[in-house]
């Protein structure tokens, strides 16, 4: 009598037979429903799982991905901080799960969220491509702004400006939003320097407030390269950062941390698992995924 195979137990299970692999090996990828209709259709079958010859095939190649997998692309500029960050998190996520991953440049023909079925060739067949991680959570920048203004105003900032971004950008928008929000909250009249998003413009947005703005004491900031300018150009003014000013990036770069710059810190990892939860698995779930307020002496003071 034929011994069961794995694509037995994937064709009993409902499931396919990366999902089956995953579930063999305890990854948390797999959900509940899942795990058990497979682990039912083990006791069923009585298929017999070899952990040692498993062990063996996983240092020598990745873990097969079935017929149809999730093939969609990272259509973002590679050359953004943001993006660039999230692909090395996402690249550690899949190595940990035994795939290789490709990263396809924006313009790639792939669309959306749509699942497709990957090219019937060998060199395709231990390939995951993946999509910009808002496809996959609702990333909760909104509500992190919020924090992040509440905590300068918390230090006895008079008022808080936003730095950079643009309000027709989705994730720009997100954190405007959530730090007017905040504003309004504290009836305080929000005060946005819009568009600019580089470290010459971060210096800039300095002097900007200094001369018309003079009451204003804190900046939230659309990324760490304005928040950056903004610290030295206030230096080179002779303001102590920290103390004469506070100032908080975004996205917690190696520069931030040396700098001593209060940043908000997103949540790679999250957002990387959620993305492969998503397309191994086919999951539909919008997971909520905060980044977090790494707090330093740009805001705190000693600066």
């Amino acid at each position: 009598m034929r011994k069961p195979t794995i694509h037995d137990v994937a064709a009993r299970a409902g499931v396919s037979k990366s999902t089956v692999s995953l579930a063999l090996q305890n990854s948390p990828l797999v959900r509940t429903a899942k795990r058990t209709a497979v682990q039912q259709a083990i006791s069923d079958l009585g298929y017999v799982y070899n952990a040692a010859a498993a062990g063996l095939r996983t240092k020598t190649a990745p873990l097969p991905l079935p017929a149809t997998s999730g093939a969609i692309a990272l259509v973002t500029d590679l050359a953004d901080p943001d993006s660039a960050a999230f692909a090395a998190a996402l690249q550690k996520a899949a190595m940990a799960h035994g795939l290789a991953l490709n990263i396809l440049p924006q313009g790639a023909p792939y669309k959306g969220r749509r699942i497709t079925t990957l090219p019937d060739d060998p060199a395709h067949n231990l390939t995951l491509t993946a999509l910009h991680p808002r496809a996959f959570a609702r990333v909760q920048d909104g509500l992190v702004a919020g924090q992040a203004t509440r905590h300068l105003l918390g230090l006895g900032a008079a008022s808080v400006a936003f730095v950079g971004g643009d309000l027709e950008a989705e994730a720009d928008a997100l954190r405007i939003r959530g730090y007017m929000k905040r504003m309004t909250k504290a009836e305080l009249t929000p005060l946005h320097l819009p568009r600019g998003d580089d470290y010459a413009f971060g210096r800039q947005a300095a002097d900007t407030l200094r001369a018309q703005h003079p009451s204003c004491t804190a900046a939230l900031c659309i990324n760490d390269q304005v928040a950056l300018g903004m610290m030295d150009a206030l230096a080179a003014a002779g303001i102590a950062i920290g103390d004469g000013f506070r100032v908080v990036g975004w996205g917690d770069t190696v520069a931030a941390q040396r700098a001593g710059l209060t940043s908000i810190r997103p949540a790679w990892a999250a957002l990387a698992n959620a993305c492969l939860t998503w397309a191994i698995l086919g999951g539909t779930q919008n997971l909520e995924v905060a980044p977090t307020l790494v707090r330093r002496a740009s805001s705190m003071g000693g600066a």
